[in-house]
């Protein structure tokens, strides 16, 4: 009878262990088939942000340099060089932050897997939150 219990034992624990391990196979072969945009740095690339009434067209010239031109909306026309700090979230979503002259504070979350944008302006003490698509130029 001891025999028997330890064997069933023996046999649970095996299976058991199969199963896990055949988790971690599918698991790993659907990371595979969708692999993680491994994005470190905008520079180099060119954004256009689609905010319904009004697009942008952003031109990450370098590392902390950024291009930006209002193409459509009450700004038409507007466009400014801005200074910009950026911090990686993960493997497709990035946060910038920059002051413009005026003093216009932005703080942007760019997911590039999404291609979504949502970005928080910052006049005077009054935070305004908008969320935009956005497409690779």
């Amino acid at each position: 009878m001891k025999k028997a219990i330890f064997t069933i034992i023996i046999l649970t624990t095996i299976i058991s262990c199969k199963n896990q391990n055949n988790a971690k196979n599918i698991e790993t072969t659907q990371q595979e088939k969708t692999p993680d945009l491994e994005i470190d740095s905008l520079s180099g690339k060119t954004l256009e942000y689609n905010y319904g009434d009004n697009m942008y067209v952003v031109n990450f010239k370098s590392e902390k340099e950024l291009h930006w031109k209002c193409i459509k909306g009450d700004e038409k026309g507007k466009e400014a060089i801005e200074t910009y700090l950026t911090l990686r979230l993960d493997n497709h979503t990035l946060f910038i932050s920059w002051v413009e002259n005026d003093g216009l504070g932005v703080s942007q979350v760019i997911n590039l897997k999404n291609n979504t944008v949502k970005t928080f302006l910052k006049i005077d003490r009054e935070i305004i939150p908008l969320t935009a698509t956005i497409r690779e130029l």
